[in-house]
């Protein structure tokens, strides 16, 4: 159990939120070399989470993790 408490210590992990993927795709394109990767929710009200993931890969070439679910209750 040790040692993932050394792995939380090692790995230094920076998370950036965005209520929006327009603001998300905003922050990527300013920032490139800030990001390793993005996870994203499928079902947004301004742009389609596949439209997201289709520009940051022609864009940026980052990993992308899709979220498909409607009830935030349910999505861990």
């Amino acid at each position: 159990m040790m040692w993932l408490y050394l792995i939380f210590f090692i790995i230094f992990v920076t998370v950036t939120t965005a209520q929006s993927a327009l603001t998300a795709l905003n922050l990527l394109r300013e920032n490139k070399s800030n990001f390793d990767l993005v996870i994203s929710n499928v079902h947004m009200p301004d742009m389609d989470g596949f439209k997201l993931l289709e520009l940051v890969g022609l864009e940026m070439d980052l990993p992308v993790i899709s979220k498909l679910c409607n009830f935030s209750i349910l999505c861990y």
